[in-house]
């Protein structure tokens, strides 16, 4: 883990050792077995990728990758995390009590809470493993302010994703303004980020 402090570093690893002890399946059980090797490497090349916010919400952020790694090495944003289920939002409120981090977490489902007064409040919304992108633009592109940015951390069907987001992608105003094949930071094993800006009201 370069570029981190000393307690960047062990704040990582009590979060991880928290994910690994949990009694709640915060993760499968093959996410669990690839804990370091996958899900904190590439929940770390993401947060250095994010762009300054300063405000970013992070859409079902289940065991906590990649929104509580976010937390931890992006100072400069002010973080919160969307749950639906009550058990991993209550996991999250506690982990990020525990590490000291400034976060917040929202109780709830995504296509509700997006019209309570989170609505266009965002700069930056990410979401990893929710839904496939038709399914998921509905559920983030209403958090984000006018020209706020969607990173969403696909897999290896990404273009086939976004070929069928076309519909959802007019309806709500948003454009396409990268993919992974435009990137050079995109890497053999990921992730596979696609960034989506709201261009409309």
């Amino acid at each position: 883990m370069p570029d981190l402090s000393d307690r960047q570093r062990s704040q990582l690893e009590t979060f991880v050792t928290a994910v690994e002890q949990s009694p709640h399946n915060l993760v499968s059980r093959q996410a669990k077995a690839d804990l370091r090797t996958r899900h904190l490497s590439e929940s770390l090349r993401f947060a250095h990728g994010l762009p300054a916010g300063p405000r970013l919400l992070d859409v079902g952020s289940g065991g906590g990758f990649p929104g509580i790694v976010i937390a931890v090495v992006r100072p400069d944003l002010r973080v919160e995390l969307l749950e639906a289920t009550g058990k991993k939002a209550t996991f999250l409120r506690n982990t990020a009590k525990n590490l000291g981090l400034p976060v917040i977490v929202h109780h709830g489902r995504a296509e509700d809470l997006a019209r309570s007064e989170l609505r266009g409040r965002f700069d930056l919304v990410t979401a990893r493993a929710v839904a496939a992108l038709d399914r998921l633009l509905p559920w983030t592109m209403p958090f984000l302010r006018p020209g706020g940015e969607l990173h969403a951390i696909k897999g290896a069907r990404w273009r086939e994703e976004l070929e069928a987001s076309d519909r959802a992608l007019g309806s709500l105003g948003a454009v396409v303004v990268e993919t992974p094949d435009a990137s050079h930071d995109v890497r053999e094993d990921g992730p596979f980020v696609v960034r989506i800006v709201r261009s409309s009201t």
